[in-house]
């Protein structure tokens, strides 16, 4: 991952002044950040393991941007166009009159796009390349917040997305879309799935919905979401649906642990990408967290990739396992603890 550090390629050349109070949006946990930064950066990030690494480096993390005074806002683009452009106007409207706006972005996560946005919003910037990067920037003028900046805050907010008839919003998992895997899950859910229940890296809630629509009898529904704002998401979708069903939102990076709780049934759909590259390892360690958080011969339903290899890591850490369905290049498996 190259984004932090070329955002941080001017000051480090510089082209740019050392910011005395700089505030990084979509804040990312890297490296590059631990030169120094802890005492002149505040980090805004509602991904947990990234809060996490960043409070642990010693860093300000919170969720929303707090008071300045800030001198810079700095913000890490993603593949995620109208989420990176709602980065930037948050970022704008928390600068005083000249403060700086810096922002940085892989060269195939459309960065170049974003600055000719940028540039047509706010007027002439300046940019520079490195790390297959796109790095610009420029300083906030006087006068109220231009009306585009207005909408891509509108457009990076939670909605009721036509597409699914769910809350979502850009940048969170299958926003606008039925992931295919999630909906083979909620096709195949069998009847024993019952008593408490929980759904781990549950995003929008989208599989924890289609459960509760089943009208079958749970003791309880804990869901475990590491993006707070997809977590804040599925408390819009799910808890109409509960009924008498307790319902617990977990904000939680699944991987680096669970509470001490067992449950009769676990349904997840696990990320297997880190950054842009794939990592088995993430749903690696699901699969071993589920294990830990299922009572004895509790259900584990989970659905992944065809291609990627599991069955090693279940068979070692479940008594069977078994092959429910497969479609549309995902397959849907079932192991008993």
């Amino acid at each position: 991952m190259t984004t932090i550090k070329a955002l941080l390629y001017p000051f480090a050349t510089g082209m740019l002044a050392l910011p005395a109070q700089a505030l990084m949006l979509r804040a990312r946990a890297d490296a590059a950040l631990e030169a120094g930064w802890q005492t002149r950066l505040a980090c805004v990030t509602g991904f947990k393991p990234d809060h996490d690494a960043l409070a642990n480096a010693g860093f300000r993390v919170t969720q929303t941007v707090s008071d300045g005074p800030y001198d810079a806002a700095l913000c890490p683009l993603s593949k995620h166009k109208a989420d990176s452009l709602a980065a930037i106007a948050e970022a704008w409207a928390a600068l005083p009159v000249g403060g700086l706006l810096l922002a940085a972005g892989d060269n195939d996560t459309g960065a170049a796009s974003l600055q000719k946005d940028v540039a047509k919003a706010l007027g002439p910037v300046e940019s520079a390349s490195k790390f297959h990067a796109r790095i610009f920037w420029t300083r906030k003028q006087a006068g109220a917040m231009p009306d585009m900046l207005q909408s891509w805050l509108a457009g990076g907010r939670t909605r009721l997305v036509n597409e699914t008839g769910f809350h979502a919003g850009p940048g969170m998992h299958g926003w606008n879309k039925i992931d295919r895997g999630s909906k083979l899950l909620a096709d195949h859910l069998p009847g024993e799935v019952r008593g408490r229940i929980a759904d781990l890296g549950a995003g929008w809630g989208y599989l924890s919905s289609k459960l509760l629509k089943t009208g079958r009898h749970l003791k309880g529904l804990d869901l475990f979401e590491a993006d707070a704002a997809a977590l804040e998401a599925a408390k819009l979708n799910v808890e109409p649906l509960a009924g008498e069903t307790p319902l617990r939102f977990h904000w939680a990076d699944v991987t680096q642990g669970l509470p001490r709780q067992r449950y009769h049934s676990v349904i997840m759909n696990p990320p297997f990408h880190s950054g842009k590259a794939t990592d088995v390892e993430l749903g690696a360690a699901f699969i071993e967290k589920a294990a830990y958080c299922l009572e004895k011969g509790g259900l584990l339903l989970m659905v992944a990739n065809r291609q990627l290899p599991y069955e090693a890591v279940i068979d070692a850490h479940f008594k069977d396992r078994r092959l429910v369905a497969e479609a549309d290049g995902f397959k849907l498996i079932e192991a008993r603890a």
